[in-house]
């Protein structure tokens, strides 16, 4: 996604090959440094290990219980609490090899994928309800994406001044 398009609905494809490349680009982290990884991005920050597996459970909820339930026509599950989810999964990267915490990301992300292909392109612009915010598939995974590419950044940026 270029810079300028967000004010743009993503389509199915481009949220689909979003989801294609961080797959990719997680698996790549298997390169970097073991200090790399475990290293605080920014002083008060988490680390690469961290910020990895912190996607792992939000992408659970999603697949599985926002998108099963998208057009139940019953209200959404409200979504778990946020920094005790990231705290949780922030002390289990801690613990847990790099491969594992890597290997846990594709495996959710996988297929989470094969559930969104499986979703015909009309559903893509359906609206629905969480509380009272009136959202589409697509709008929802913007969101989404845009909270994926905040992280990569973050870490791109780290990996680039580090290895000057």
């Amino acid at each position: 996604m270029r810079m300028g398009e967000n004010h743009l609905t993503l389509n199915k494809e481009s949220i689909i090959d979003h989801y294609e490349h961080a797959i990719e680009w997680v698996q790549s982290l298997m390169d970097v440094t073991d200090k790399e990884w475990r290293r605080a991005i920014v002083d008060g920050k988490w680390s690469m290990a961290e910020i990895i597996a912190h996607f792992v459970p939000w992408d659970e909820f999603i697949l599985h219980d926002r998108l099963k339930e998208f057009w139940n026509n019953k209200a959404l599950p409200q979504a778990p609490d946020v920094h005790e989810m990231n705290r949780q999964s922030a002390e289990r990267a801690r613990k847990e090899e790099r491969s594992e915490t890597i290997g846990r990301f594709i495996a959710v992300r996988t297929k989470l994928l094969q559930e969104m292909k499986k979703i015909e392109a009309p559903r893509w612009t359906t609206p629905f309800l969480i509380g009272q915010t009136e959202l589409t598939l697509s709008s929802y995974f913007q969101g989404l994406i845009k909270h994926d590419l905040h992280h990569m950044e973050q870490i791109k940026k780290v990996l680039s001044t580090e290895r000057r």
